[in-house]
């Protein structure tokens, strides 16, 4: 109880300055935008498309069910991420004692903001359903290697199956501890036709609710737009190789410290923990190297496989203290932990925003291009494409990866005449989708007034959002 008080109060003491904010991070917003939309009657891939998996929204559905404020997520990611960091404590204390795991789990919270995961990105959810799979599949070793299967691998299955509707990524995690928990499973004196059934009984869990989840796309008729969300999408993404090796470059360094715990850790680690541990090294890594694109925030699966290598040298007297107010002095070294200034300015931007949009709402439609999409559910506007997130329509990479022509989706949003268009001065992610943001610029200018142009920060960075109202009324 003592940790995990204390690893409640380092979460909210390291994300107590992004509570409130209402754009923190595209990504995160844009989840809780979809998850507003679902108490409305929005379907995910149909009313509003993305390539992140239904369980994700549903997550956010469940959120907002409670309050549509920000801060109702930020407090739940906050609980997640401590959450995970004392799960990574128990799984660091089998091998190297208390001191070991306490650590271990600090340094997974200390190292979230350097890996962007200090708001509600997607493996801030799934870490924790991940990592509570691999300690109940440690602790049910014993069991398995004898023949006897409780309930722990059962729910660790459960575990592996509902983080996969969060993340696809987060199936190589996942089956490794299935091939783990087989494997020792697999040593019991038990009948190989035993086996077989309960191991085919892990897999068939694990997979049930994705199984389930796209059984009901089919059976509503749209099982074709969900299968492509989950898997054509994701293929057929143009990959930029400039900006990825650079992130990847970025990410390297980034975990160069765990890197280095792990090296100073190897003498200390028993033959168990070392198989492990590099099999789930390996299976996270896949999991990054398995999408297109470099983001720095793809790399939070492996901080926690990573940072429960390092309690072996964070659990020595001297080393392990000394260490950590490294790893400290490193993650504060250039951070906005304590600027609890910026969620105000944002709140304010945000305000000014929806001001400009209601005070010249005529009852037409409402365009965002390359903005901030929650003014939909602000201004209480309906959203007039499928394709809400603004990089979905702006940038290059993301030109007609889903189901529906990007170009095609913008000439039939303009046709529609919007009367308020939103839309970043200058564009926000390169690179630039030109076959969209032509026509749209175009549309603006010929039709539209500039009634408003706001300094709206995010978390990363500040941009000019500009506001063209009192369309197809003369500028």
């Amino acid at each position: 109880m003592a940790s995990a008080l204390l690893f409640l109060g380092v979460a909210i003491l390291l994300r107590a300055s992004t509570y409130g904010d209402p754009n923190v991070h595209g990504d995160e917003v844009f989840y809780q935008t979809v998850g507003l939309a679902m108490h409305h009657g929005a379907v995910p891939y149909v009313d509003v498309w993305d390539r992140k998996p239904w369980g994700l929204f549903f997550l956010y559905y469940l959120i907002t069910a409670i309050s549509d404020q920000p801060i109702a997520y930020q407090l739940a990611s906050t609980g997640f991420a401590a959450a995970t960091a004392w799960v990574i404590g128990r799984i660091a204390n089998r091998w190297h004692g208390r001191q070991g795991g306490l650590f271990a789990g600090l340094a997974y919270l200390l190292w979230l903001e350097q890996a962007q995961g200090f708001f509600g990105q997607a493996p801030v959810w799934y870490n924790l359903f991940v990592a509570t799979a691999a300690l109940l599949v440690l602790q049910a070793t014993r069991e398995l290697g004898a023949g006897r299967v409780g309930w722990r691998c059962w729910a660790a299955m459960a575990l592996g199956g509902c983080a996969i509707t969060i993340k696809q990524t987060s199936l190589f995690e996942c089956a490794w501890l299935g091939i783990y928990a087989a494997y020792q499973f697999w040593r019991s004196p038990l009948a190989t036709r035993r086996k077989l059934q309960t191991i085919a009984g892990w897999a068939t869990l694990g997979a049930a609710p994705t199984l389930a989840i796209g059984f009901g796309y089919v059976l509503s008729g749209d099982g074709a737009i969900w299968w492509h969300a989950m898997v054509g999408a994701n293929l057929h993404k143009t990959i930029d190789p400039t900006s990825s090796a650079i992130r990847a470059l970025i990410m390297f360094v980034m975990l160069a410290p765990f890197a280095m715990l792990l090296v100073l850790s190897l003498p200390n680690m028993r033959r168990e923990e070392r198989g492990f541990l590099f099999g789930w090294l390996v299976a996270a890594g896949l999991g990054l190297l398995s999408v297109p694109n470099f983001y720095l925030h793809y790399a939070l699966p492996i901080l926690v496989p990573l940072s429960i290598a390092g309690a072996g040298f964070l659990a020595g007297l001297w080393s392990g203290p000394a260490a950590l107010a490294v790893m400290a002095l490193l993650a504060f070294r250039d951070t906005q932990v304590f600027d609890f200034d910026h969620a105000a300015r944002s709140r304010a931007a945000m305000a000014e925003l929806e001001r400009a949009v209601r005070s010249h709402d005529d009852g037409g439609p409402l365009f965002v291009y390359d903005g901030p999409f929650q003014l939909y559910p602000m201004t209480g506007h309906r959203f007039v494409s499928p394709l809400v997130f603004g990089p979905h329509l702006a940038q290059g990479i993301e030109k007609d990866v889903s189901h529906l022509s990007t170009l095609g989706e913008v000439r039939r949003v303009l046709a529609e005449r919007p009367s308020t268009l939103v839309m970043a001065s200058k564009p926000r992610q390169g690179p630039v989708n030109w076959e969209t943001m032509v026509p749209v610029r175009a549309y603006a200018l010929r039709n539209c007034r500039l009634v408003a142009r706001v300094l709206t920060p995010e978390w990363l960075h500040e941009e000019t959002i500009d506001v063209w109202a009192d369309c197809n009324r003369g500028r």
